[in-house]
Parts: structure tokens; sequence; C-alpha cells
């Protein structure tokens, strides 16, 4: 029997050296060609004598290791197939063994060899194999030892991921039994621990393992590992090596958190989560900042590790809770995970004890506080937390208001994540809230006001007669001790001695504030005054945000204005608490005693009280729930136009969300979301249309026919009260509805079934609803309307239609749906559906639009007529011929009601001759009342003339209808040549070349090669000739608009002067609804024609400039947009006036004026010149609309090349201007916000230059500081610096200022927290140089502050009138008030002529130049501008102003 002892080596080599008596040591290492007859030598012998061949083998296994770089893969791989064959029976015959009571010393040492032989040579084998795996890996990745086709020893031929795994289970199962009894005496020693543990880490640091195929073998690593913790005392080393590896390996996070849970339950071992937690909470904060990876991977793992043992991690949390006020916000983030998932596991179960009720609220409170962390991250990762909570209904009711409220705030976060989570967790409170499935803040107030009422009326007698002996038992009980208790806070309150570092230690840990409120008065009733004074001020430091507390101290504030001393207030708190606390208590107590409780129980009129107690109280939460629900809807309505897809995908959801449980405002919401169907992103346009269906498509129940009528009702619904882009937006939601299948034809049946009112009960409303929605159904599917044409003309252009217009208007837009299918690519565009002129429509349409306008108080003829001349242009044959004979009729029709008119005023005027001659005999006082009420009649008027307080007269209703019609029928006339005429001949031209094509006979093959050319050349000429036919007929297309429709003999050319009498005679005309009838009308007609436009240009713009109506400003802005477009250079040197209108006192012309602007400048239509610094006013419009449109100008400005950076210069000069600029604050703001878009170091470099110039030529202190702020604006390089000092003498002089040095100071510490140490140096100096002349400025200061001090005393005796004069130039410094009030003026004397009827309204020039030379004062000093010609610095060329805006009046 062999007495050797196998002693673990630390290395190979250790075992071919004997150190000790009895150690084993390998005899020999064999050579590569014996190794293959040993290892069949140690087959036989394992094939006779079992595991036992170790023994006498080990050396052939051991020399296998050795050799392990030269020898082949197939003999390694013999041999670790006879080593797992050698485990598996040596666990088996070693199980047996270890049954055995008693053991001999010389089997319990044989089977220790054993065992550790096989335990080493399985690691060595496994840790060999994962090496050349690793290596393989390496090779591939890398791509090194490409090409060799030699066989290394490193190939592994075996599938090592399932050898790995019987490796692995060999080992567990070798470790899993008793072998400790193997030791003598039964301990293992720490190197066979550590040669088993060491291998299985080294296993765990392959990222495969975390592969699904390798579930096994991760199971069986995390079992040894905790047999290793259970039995062989490896509790601490496993909880380092686990930091250790968390901190280097990513993908071990999930593995060992599960690892750490097995070890925990399974092995019954807690100290290992607890030293793991202890090390994380020891960890330096700022090394956790500095390794990221290894902090996200801790805090990871806390919170994996928390959702499996949470109870364990309770016990144990304390110790990380130092990293919430830690700089790392991963590791914040991980810990209150790790607070989430407590909460969510152990703390939310039902009848909690008193003290993890207190660690609950704890945890809470922590979670509230970090709602408002500084990062993020941390924000959002709460807001997460919270909303798991909600979702699983894990938060206390009483803390639902106060959550809600801190979520509605996180709303408007700056970080895009946050707003995410908050919304949803405002969502998850509808979804989870605990009080009622509608939340409708009009009926839950109702219902809470009545149930309140009832209770009010429902108390009984008995319950008052309680409270008034229980209080006189109390008070009598209290006096005596009050008295005394008074003496003792004067006293203590005297000497104030009282430590508050001791007050902390008097409330222990586990005490809750009722317990302490229990001692409190245990003490008074004892009579220990000092004792509970000391207490009641330690309770008063431990629970602040006591209620109990909270209360009180309203009171006491309240009357702490009407006491003299501070001291004696705070006594008196003090006896409040204490006295507050001594009757609670004592109620309490007399309500046990008295055995109140059960006669409550027994007595039926006090249960009905409690239960309706509990009504009211519920009615109350919730109609608080409800009004927290509505604040939220607001903000998320803001959200619906964010930037970030998140916010508004969230928003979506909470508006559907609200409007399921009833939310009222939420359909301000649901509305909102319509406009989102334009746009851009695919995701947020399916989530419209996914919310609407969700919405108005799913009607529960019922059959088909009432799912149809229920969502024609639903989509009803939605069209009141719905504006312009309202109905545009859901015409396009209907589209897409169309498209995905929503709307079948059972919908689409029902809604013609309610436009013909067949349905029962169908409302005027509900049919006009139903032809709004088919012809919105009609954009997708033009064969709605096309196979039901008749219907619409009987019903919506039928009897009804003759008493409303909105129907037949609405039926007008369902046929304008009609026309001939798209052009597909490559063929002939289909022939245009026409009419013939004498069809039932047109006849309709005509008869309405001539007997409707005697209508005169409706208001609805003139939006239908519009729509009318357009189904006739778009659909008739012969539609100016249909238009000419309307126009014809209402003109006959004005006549009439003009002679009715005449007729109706010549009676009424013999009436008043008759009435005039009775006065005339009235005598005294009387006549002349008289004649006092008879000066504002009708003979101090002009013939003809209203008072524009009387009602319109029926000639003025028809006249305005027809200018309003006939400019409708000009406008689509053009449109009519523009596009159907010309595109018709252009098809027909094309038909004819298609059939010359189809007819001319295909080229002879025999031809020659000059008939190919020929052929060819012919061809070329008539590709040229129908090009040229093509610009004939656009030419003469031309012609006809400047010349025949609107000028000449025709009909419209007749009305022409019509317009421009009503435009210009304001006296006559004064009708509001006429004048902006006549002024959209001339619009129209000068769009038609060139000739037109510009023999009228001057009128329009001067009802641009002096039209007292805003309507008429907002229209004509739009219209000379319009104009712009079409005629560029007529309305090229009008451009100034229509930037005027920028500073209009209207906020419509202002927005109207900007958006106009806006499109022309950004479609290059207009060209950027100086009057650009009045769009940049706009940026500070008191109307939050406007400054939003001028921001989005010059954002979309920005991206067209240096746009802002060329205009940058000019707007500086001219908002610097004392005369037209704008006010300091305001140009800080409109330069900060230009500034944010000039980022290019170049762009900055020439700026600072000519800034710097500017310098020399500013005159007022303003202007300094306007240069220097602008200067303060822009981000510094080193050129950019060198360029300052270059320049420095331009503005040393100005530095005295100190708000001009405030911001070269800010240039200087901005550039030194950006710049290279290169350019510290220049910046040093330059900081240097503007001190020195700061300094220096000041001192100049004061000598010239004597100097003035002096001359001013001596100037007291000169004459006023030089006094006065000296003060004129400071008139300049309100220059824009003064200047307008001027022009105000100037322009009231001319609407004197306006208002006469005079058309040529230009001034007279001399008067504006006069004025001009009398305010300015000072001489103007001239500067090179970028495009290095001479303007003035801080004032507009006045005398060019003078002279374009001479043309119309000033």
């Amino acid at each position: 029997m062999m007495t050797f002892d196998f002693i673990i080596p630390s290395q190979k080599d250790d075992l071919l050296n004997k150190t000790e008596i009895n150690q084993y040591v390998v005899d020999e290492i064999l050579s590569l060609r014996e190794i293959p007859s040993a290892l069949q030598a140690v087959k036989s012998s394992f094939r006779g004598n079992g595991a036992k061949c170790l023994l006498e083998k080990f050396d052939v296994l051991f020399s296998v290791l050795c050799l392990k770089k030269d020898i082949q893969p197939d003999l390694k791989e013999d041999a670790w197939q006879l080593i797992l064959k050698v485990g598996k029976s040596l666990a088996t015959e070693t199980a047996g063994v270890l049954e055995e009571t008693s053991l001999e010393p010389g089997s319990r040492l044989s089977y220790l060899n054993q065992v550790k032989m096989l335990c080493y040579l399985l690691c060595q084998f496994m840790d060999m194999f994962e090496d050349d795996v690793k290596e393989k890996c390496d090779v591939i990745t890398t791509g090194k030892g490409r090409g060799k086709s030699t066989k290394k020893s490193t190939d592994i031929a075996i599938d090592w991921e399932v050898e790995r795994e019987n490796g692995v289970k060999t080992l567990l199962h070798l470790v899993s039994l008793n072998i400790l009894r193997l030791w003598d005496p039964p301990i293992a020693e720490v190197e066979f621990v550590n040669m088993i543990t060491n291998l299985v880490y080294k296993l765990l640091e392959n990222p495969s393992i975390v592969y699904v195929k390798a579930k096994e073998t991760r199971t069986a690593i995390f079992n040894i590992v905790g047999v290793m913790v259970k039995r062989y005392n490896h509790a601490l080393s496993a909880s380092l090596k686990i930091l250790q590896l968390l901190q280097h390996f990513e993908h071990l996070v999930s593995p060992l958190a599960e690892m750490t849970s097995i070890i925990t339950t399974d092995y019954g071992n807690k100290s290992v989560v607890s030293e793991i937690m202890r090390e994380i909470g020891r960890k330096d904060p700022k090394d956790l900042v500095r390794d990221n990876t290894g902090t996200k991977s801790f805090a990871t793992f806390l919170v994996e590790l928390s959702e499996r043992v949470s109870g364990v991690m309770m016990s144990n949390i304390s110790v990380i809770l130092c990293h919430l006020e830690g700089e790392s916000y991963t590791m914040r983030n991980g810990v209150l995970g790790v607070m989430g998932e407590i909460l969510f596991k152990v703390l939310s179960k039902d009848n909690l004890e008193d003290k993890l009720k207190d660690t609950r609220d704890q945890f809470l409170e922590k979670l509230e506080e970090h709602i408002h962390d500084v990062n993020a991250f941390v924000r959002s990762r709460v807001l997460q937390i919270w909303l798991n909570l909600v979702n699983e209904k894990c938060l206390p009711l009483q803390r639902h208001e106060h959550l809600l409220g801190l979520s509605i705030g996180r709303l408007q976060d700056k970080s895009s994540q946050v707003r995410k989570q908050a919304i949803q967790l405002v969502t998850a409170f509808i979804k989870s809230n605990p009080f009622a499935a509608k939340l409708s803040l009009e009926d839950l107030k109702a219902n809470y006001e009545k149930e309140k009422e009832k209770l009010e009326n429902m108390a009984p007698e008995e319950h008052s007669v309680f409270d008034d002996s229980a209080l006189t038992k109390i008070e009598e009980e209290w006096k005596p001790l009050e008295k005394k208790l008074m003496k003792a806070l004067k006293k203590s309150d005297e000497e104030e001695s009282m430590e508050e570092d001791n007050n902390e230690e008097l409330i222990q840990d586990e005490e809750t504030s009722n317990s302490v409120m229990d001692r409190i008065y245990n003490l008074l009733t004892e009579e220990k005054f000092s004792e509970a004074i000391l207490l009641l001020s330690a309770f008063k430091e431990a629970y602040p945000d006591n209620c109990f507390l909270q209360e009180l101290t309203k009171e006491s504030q309240s009357e702490a204005d009407m006491e003299d001393s501070q001291r004696s207030t705070d006594v008196k708190t003090d006896l409040g608490y204490f006295r507050m606390m001594f009757y609670g208590h004592k109620k309490q107590s007399l309500v046990i005693s008295s055995g109140l409780e059960e006669e409550k129980e027994k007595d039926p009129i006090v249960n009905v009280i409690s239960k309706q107690q509990v009504l009211v109280q519920y009615l109350k939460d919730c109609f608080a729930f409800a009004t927290q629900i509505q604040a939220a809807v607001p903000v998320i309505c803001q959200l619906l136009g964010s930037k970030t897809n998140t916010d508004i995908l969230e928003a979506i959801d909470f508006f559907v969300t609200g409007f399921e449980f009833g939310v009222t405002l939420t359909m301000i919401g649901i509305r909102r979301m319509l406009h989102l169907i334009w746009s851009r992103e695919s995701s947020v346009k399916e989530a419209v249309v996914s919310a609407y269906k969700r919405l108005y498509l799913n009607p529960q129940g019922g059959n088909q026919r009432s799912k149809a009528f229920s969502i024609v009702k639903n989509l009803s619904a939605l069209l009141s009260g719905a504006n312009l882009g309202d109905l545009t937006s859901l015409e396009g939601l209907v589209v897409e509805l169309m498209k995905s299948g929503e709307i079948d034809q059972s919908v689409i049946q029902m809604l013609w079934e309610r436009f013909a009112m067949k349905v029962p009960n169908t409302s005027m409303e509900e049919s006009r609803a139903a032809i709004t929605l088919i012809y919105m159904i009609a954009g997708a599917d033009m064969g709605v309307v096309k196979s039901n044409i008749d219907v619409l003309v009987k019903e919506g252009l039928g009897e009804r239609a003759e008493s409303d217009f909105i129907l037949a208007r609405d039926t007008c837009l369902a046929l304008l749906k009609l026309g001939p299918p798209k052009r597909v690519q490559g063929q002939l565009q289909a022939e245009p559906l026409r009419f013939p002129q004498n069809y039932q429509m047109f006849e309709r349409l005509q008869t309405l639009l001539i007997d409707g306008v005697q209508q005169l108080d409706n208001p609805h003829w003139i939006p239908f007529g519009e729509q009318a001349i357009n189904v006739i242009y778009k659909l008739a044959e012969h539609p100016d011929i249909i238009c000419g004979d309307v126009i014809k009729a209402l003109a006959k029709e004005v006549t009439k009601a003009e002679q009715e008119n005449r007729d109706l005023s010549q009676g009424n005027q013999m009436e008043e001759d008759k009435q005039e001659g009775e006065e005339e005999r009235h005598e005294g006082e009387e006549a002349i009342k008289a004649d006092d009420i008879q000066d504002g009649g009708p003979r101090s008027s002009q013939p003809g003339s209203q008072p524009s307080s009387q009602p319109s007269s029926s000639a003025t209703v028809i006249l305005t209808r027809l200018i309003a019609l006939a400019g409708q029928v000009a406008f689509r006339q053009m449109v009519h040549l523009d596009t159907y005429v010309f595109g018709e001949l252009k098809r027909r031209r094309a038909i004819q070349e298609q059939k010359k094509d189809m007819k001319t006979p295909r080229a002879d093959k025999r031809g020659s090669k000059v008939d190919k050319t020929t052929s060819e050349a012919i061809e070329d000429e008539l590709g040229l000739a129908g090009a040229a036919e093509e610009d004939a007929d656009a030419e003469f297309i031309r012609k006809v608009c400047d010349v025949e429709i609107v000028t000449g003999d025709s009909l419209l050319g007749s009305i022409g002067p019509l317009l421009v009498t009503v435009c210009t005679n304001q006296s006559r005309y004064s009708d509001p609804n006429l004048r902006t009838a006549a002024t959209l009308a001339l619009a129209k007609f000068m769009l038609v024609s060139a000739d037109f436009c510009e023999s009228n240009l001057q009128l329009l713009f001067t009802i641009l400039e002096k039209s007292p109506f805003p309507t008429i400003r907002a229209n004509t802005i739009i219209a000379l947009g319009d104009l712009t477009v079409r005629f560029p250079n007529l309305i090229e040197p009008w451009t100034q006036h229509m930037y005027a209108r920028l500073r209009d006192e209207s906020q419509t012309v202002r927005k109207n004026t900007l958006q106009v602007l806006t499109h022309l400048i950004l479609n290059d239509m207009v060209k950027v010149k100086g009057q650009i610094s009045e769009v940049a006013t706009c940026v500070v419009d008191h109307d939050e609309r406007i400054s939003s449109l001028a921001k989005l100008f010059f954002n979309e400005l920005s991206h067209k090349g240096n746009a802002i950076y060329n205009i940058m210069p000019d707007v500086i000069s001219r908002l610097s201007d004392p005369d037209i600029g704008v006010d300091e604050e305001h140009f800080r703001i409109i330069m900060k916000y230009l500034f944010s878009f000039i980022q290019k170091d170049r762009q900055c470099e020439s700026l600072v230059e000519k800034l710097c110039h500017r310098f020399r030529g500013t005159k007022t202190d303003r202007q300094w500081r306007d240069l220097s702020f602008c200067l303060s604006m822009m981000s510094y390089s080193e050129k950019s610096i060198r360029k300052l000092q270059e320049n420095f003498a331009c503005f040393g002089d100005k530095l005295a200022d100190d708000e001009v040095y405030n911001c070269f100071c800010t240039i200087i510490s901005k550039s030194r927290s950006f710049a290279k140490p290169t350019a510290k140096t220049l910046i040093d100096e330059l900081e240097q140089r503007v001190q020195q002349c700061h300094t220096k400025g000041l001192e100049e200061g004061e000598i010239t502050t004597k100097a003035s001090q002096a001359s001013q005393a001596a100037g007291q005796v000169k004459p006023k009138s030089r006094a006065k004069s000296s003060k004129t130039p400071a008139k300049g410094k309100t220059p824009a008030r003064g200047k307008r009030g001027c022009r105000q003026q100037l322009d009231s004397s001319a609407d004197e002529d306006y208002v006469d009827g005079n058309e040529n309204t230009t001034p007279q020039r001399g008067k504006r130049q006069t004025k001009g030379r009398q305010t300015r004062q000072k001489p103007k000093v001239s500067f090179d501008s970028d495009s290095d010609s001479e303007i003035e610095l801080f004032d507009l060329d006045k005398s060019s102003q003078g002279q374009d805006s001479g043309n119309l009046s000033s």
C-alpha cells in the first residue's frame, strides 16, 4: 500500500521536486514517442484496477500536460476522455466508501490522493482546452496565421462546449460528496479549494458562457461555487472574486446575480450578499465616477440581485445608501433600483409591521427626493421605478396625490427621456387609479357636493353631546397641568441650556411618530415637564413634516403677527403642541374605555353616517385626483408640438387613455392630434391613425349597421366646432383611414343616408356633417362622389339648399373632388371630365346664386358663391358663359335694389319736409331742441351716404356679393386659361403627334445614310416646333389675361372701374363688408392682368397702409404675397412698405405679414435687404405666436449658407439706431438669438473686426454698449483674440463705461476657459490693456465730472433759450415713438384726401423732407459695410426712404 501524500502544486514544476518526506513526486516526464503507448497502458490499468490506476499512472497524464504545445490534439483528447471515465468511476467508488461509518487510515489516504489527483488533472486539462479555444478565437478574430495548412496542437476536433459541460459536471459530482471525511482533520487545504474555484471562475470569463446552450454548464458552475461556500469556507473569497469579475467582465452581471442568489437560497449562505454590499458601499465615489463601466456593472448587479433575494438585501441596504449622495449617477440609479425592487417584492404586502411600514415610507421619501435629482438619467430611472410601483398597485393611497403632483412637474423637464417617463407615469395613474372608471370633473364635483350636503344633514345630535361631555372632562384634567407646564416652559426658555445635539439621541431609530407622542403624553401625566420639553424638541426635529405639527404651525404663524415677542410666541406654540397631544390621547382613551365603538356598530344611524363619511371622503379624493389630471392636460398639449418623437407618441397615448376615462379636457389634445397627420415621421403618423381608430372606429356590440351608425356619429362629433385647419387635417386622417381599409362600405352607405336624411331624426347639422365626411372620403376614392352625382345635385343643391347655403357649399366641395384619373407615367393625360352647359348641376347653381342673393341676412352666400364658381369652372364646358349670365343677373339685382332705395329715400325726404314744416311752428325752447335733434339727420349727410351705425341697405349687400363673385370669376378665368386650356392644347397636340407617328411608315432599311440623317433632322425640327408652339400658346394666354379679361370692353373689364371707385371713395362706400370684398376683388383682378396691376398698385399699397380695418390690411398683405410671386418686378420697388406692416398695431396683420415675408424670402422671391431688421424686431413681439414664427424664420434662413452672417451688420446698425431701433433690453434678446447661428470661426473673426471698426462711428453710450454686447456673444478663437488686439484703439477709449468693460471681461473669461496654451498669453495681454484703459477712463471721468459741474454753475447766468437749444439732441434717445407720432400726424392729414375720394393720394414730398431735416440734429458718420459701400451707421437712408414712401403717403 502506497503511503505517499499528493500535495496540490502551485505550478507544475513543484511535482518534480520533493520538499516533504511523503510527498508524491513525478519520476519521469515521458517523451512524445512514449506517450501513445503509455496512454494505452493507462487504459489497460483502468480496466483492471479502476480509478486506482491514477496512483500508478499519474505520470503519463501529467506528461501530456507538460507536452501540451507539441503533442497531437487527438492524443490530448484521448487523455481527456480517459480522465472523464476515471472521474465517473472514482465518484461512484468514493460515494460508497464515504457511506461507511469509519474509514481505515490507509484507505482514507488512498482515496484522498485519488480525489486530489483527479481534480488536479480535471482542472489542468480543462484549463488547457479553454486556452486552446481562446487562442483559436483570437486567430479567427485577428486574422493571424491565415493560409497555414499544418495542423497545430491547439486545433480541437472535439465539441468543447459539450466536453466542458461534462468536465464541470464530473467535478461537481466529486465535490458534492462529503469528501471532507477523507481529510484528517476534516478541513480541506486552501490550495485544493483555490484550484477548483479558480478554474470555474476562469470558465465564467469566457463570453460564450452566457449563451443559452451553456445553461447546464453555468448551473453546474454555480453549484460548485455554492458547495465551496457552504462546505469549504469560501464565502469571503467568493464575495471578493464576484466583485472583481463584475468590474472587468460586463457579460457576467446576470450570471453572477443568479449565482449569488443560488448561494443564498439553495445553500443558505447570506454572508456573501452582505459582504458584496458592504464592499460596494466602501467604494470611493471618485473611483466610481472614474470607472463608469465597472460602476454600471455593480449597479445592474445590485438591481438584478434585488429581484431575486429582496429580503436579504433589505436587511443590508443601509451600507449602500451612502451612494445616494455620491457623484456617480449610475450608482444612484442602482441603489434606487434596489429600493424599488424591495418595495415591490417585500414592502407591498398587506398587514405590514410598523417597522416595515416606516422602512417603506423612508424608501418612498428617498424616491420622491430623487425625482428632482440633478442628473436626467437618475430622474428618468426614478420615474420608471414609480411607474412600475403604480402599475403593480404597490403605492399607498395617501401618496397618490403628492406623487402625481411631482410627476406633472416633470412634464416640462429639459430631458426628453424624463418627459417620456413622466407622461407614462401620469397615464399609468389614470389606468390604475383606485377611484373611478370615469373621471369627468364636472360629474365628480356635482356628486361630491351632493353627498357632502347629505352628510351634513344626517349628523345626529348625540355626536355633539359626546364632544361636549368629552371636552369638559378633558378640560378639567388639562387646566392644572397647563399652569405647571407654562412655568416649566418659561423657565427652560430663559435658561436656554438645551443642547440640540443631544435631542437626536432621545428618539431611537425604530420609533415612530405615534410612539414618541405617546411617550410625551406619559411624561406629562407623570409631571416630568423638563423631559417632556426636551422630547418635544427632538420630536420637532425628527418629524418636521408631521401633519399634526404642520396644522398647529399654521395656526401659530397667523397668531404670531399679533404678538410683540417672538419668545412668547414659541412658548405658546409648544404649549399648543402639548395641549393637542394631551387632548388627542385622552379622546382616544375615552372612546376605547367607554365602548363607544361597539355602540356605533349597534346603532344603525351611526352606521349610516360612517358609510356616508366614507363615501364623501372617497368622492373628495376622486375630485382631487381628477383635478390634478386636468391640470396636466395643457402641459401635455404643448408636448404634441415637440421636436422629439417620444414626447409626441407618449402624449398621444395619454390623450387616448384620458379620453377613454372621461377626462373632459383631453378633447383639446384629441383635436390637436389631428394636425400631426401631416408629420413627416411615419411613427407619429401611424400613432395618430391608430389612436383615432381606437377612439372612433371601434364601437362595441351591435350588428354591422349599428356599428356603422356609431362610427358615423363619432366622426360627425369631430366636426363640431372644428376650424378650417382642423377640417383640413381631418380630411387627411380620413384619407389615411380609407387607404388602410378602416372605413368600409357600410359606413359610406350610412353617410349617404344621413346626408339624404333617410335616417330617422337626422338634423340639418348631421346632414351637413355627412356631406363633409363624404367629400373627405372622396379625397381617397373619387368614385364615392362620381357614382352619386345625381344624389348630390338633388339633395345638396335642391330645395334645402335654397335656405341652407352651408349645405350647398359643402356639396360644391364634394363635387370638386371629381376630375380625370391621375396620369400614368408614359401615357397621355386622360380627357378631362366636363359636363354640358345646360346640365342640371349648373342650372341649380345659377338659380341658387341669383335667387339667393336677396337673402340679405344670410352670411354664407359669398362662401357658397366662391365654391359654386369653382365647380362651374372645373366641370362645365363653357364656364365663362355661365358665370357671365350670373354676373349680369346680379348686376340687374343691384340696379333694382338701388332704385328701390332711391324711391324709399325720396318718400322719407317728403315726410321729413312735412315734419320740418310742423316743427317751424313751434316757438321757444322746443324749436331749439327740435333743431338740435335734426342736426344729425339726413340733411347733414351727403346724398346717397349712410352713417356707419345704420344697417347696410339691400343695394350695398347685393353689390358686395356681386363684387366678391366677380373677383372669384376673374381669378378662376385666369386659372382656367393657365391650366385647363393650356393643358388641353398640349394634350391634343400630343394626340396628333401620336397619330402622325402611327401613320408614318418606317424608313426603308435599304435607305442611304443621307436619308437617315434627313429623317432625324426632320424629327428634331418637329420637336423644336412643338416646343415653340407651346411657348406661343403660353404667350397668347398671357396676352389674353393682360388685355382681354379684366381690361377693355369685356364684362369683367366694366367692373374694374367700379372696384377702383369703391376702394378709393371711403366716404360714399363706408360699409366694412363692401370695402373688404372690393379690396379682395381688386387684388384678384390685379393677379390676372399685369397692366391692371401696375395701374392700381399704388392704390393697393395705400389701402394696406391707411385702411382703418385690420381685416382689410390682413387680406391685402396676403394678396400682395401672391402678386409678388406672379409679378415680382412690379412689386419689388414697394417691398419696404410690406416690411412696414411688421409694426402694425394689429396682431393679425403682423402675423400675416411675417408669414408672407417668410414664404417669399425663403423661396428666393424677395431679396434679403436692410429691412430684414424689421423681421428681427418680431423676435421680441409681445404676441408669443409672432415671436415663435420669427424665430422659426431665422432658423430656416440659417440653413441657406451664410445668410445670417451677411445680414448681421445691417441688423445691428438699424436696431441700434436711436431713431428707428428698439430699446436696449429687446436689442440684447434679438442679438442673443441671432448670434446663436454664428458658429464658424471665420465668420466670428470677420464680425469681430467689423464691429471693432464701428466703434469709431458711434456717438452715444447706448451704441457702445450695443456693440460691446454683440462682441461678447461670439465664440473666440486665437485669431479672433488677435483681431481684438489689433483693433484695440477703436474701442479702448470706450472702456470707461462699466457695461462696456463688463462685456469685454465676459469675452476674456469665455475665451480663457476654451483657449489653447498658446492663446492664453494673448488673452492675458488683452486683459491687462482692458483693465488699464478702464482704470484710466474712470480717473479721467472724475476730472470731467468736476469740470462739467463747474461749467454748469457758470452757465446758470446764460439765457434760457440757449439752455433749451442745448437739450435738443437728447430727443434722439426715444426716437421710435417720436417718429411714429410724426408719421401718424402726417397720415392724418393725408387721410382727409383719402376720405374725400381722391384717387391720387401721393403727398407733397417737400413736407416730409423738411420734417426730416428738422428732426436730424447730429451729423452722421459713415462706415464701410460688407459690400464695401458707404451707408450710414446708425441711421437709415432717409432721403431714399422719403422718395420711396412719398409715392404713398407719410
